[in-house]
């Protein structure tokens, strides 16, 4: 069965990173990207997020990708930099560069546990709001 990528694949992948802003504040959002890290990390838009979030004060993000094969997926995606699952999170934001990656938004929510629509929120704990450049 496919995976999440596993704390040994997230960090050969952070060691071989260029640029990475290492950034801990009380307030982090998780920032995810709904198709594999090679993807995302090609985005301008998702980098340039990234990069305005950690340079805010008081404020950090860690960054969540689909895995590189994410058919069937059922175990929750882990950040890449605490390793800790998108629930944990008490705000997400989400780039979506064109409509299919609206199946991988969903994908991250249901593995996650977190209901992916409004009629699931049993309570108001989580709000969704879209944003566009």
């Amino acid at each position: 069965m496919p995976r999440w990528e596993n704390a040994q694949t997230i960090r050969g992948r952070l060691e071989k990173e260029v640029g990475r802003l290492e950034k801990s504040a009380a307030f982090t959002i998780g920032l995810c990207y709904p198709s594999p890290y090679r993807v995302g990390m090609s985005s301008l838009g998702y980098q340039q997020i990234y990069k305005l979030i950690q340079g805010r004060p008081g404020m950090a993000c860690e960054r969540f990708f689909l895995p590189d094969d994410a058919e069937a997926v059922s175990v929750a995606p882990l950040s890449y930099e605490g390793l800790r699952p998108l629930r944990d999170f008490p705000v997400l934001a989400f780039s979506v560069a064109y409509e299919l990656e609206l199946a991988g938004l969903i994908q991250m929510l249901e593995a996650s546990s977190i209901p992916s629509l409004r009629s699931g929120v049993a309570t108001r704990t989580r709000s969704c709001w879209p944003a566009a450049p």
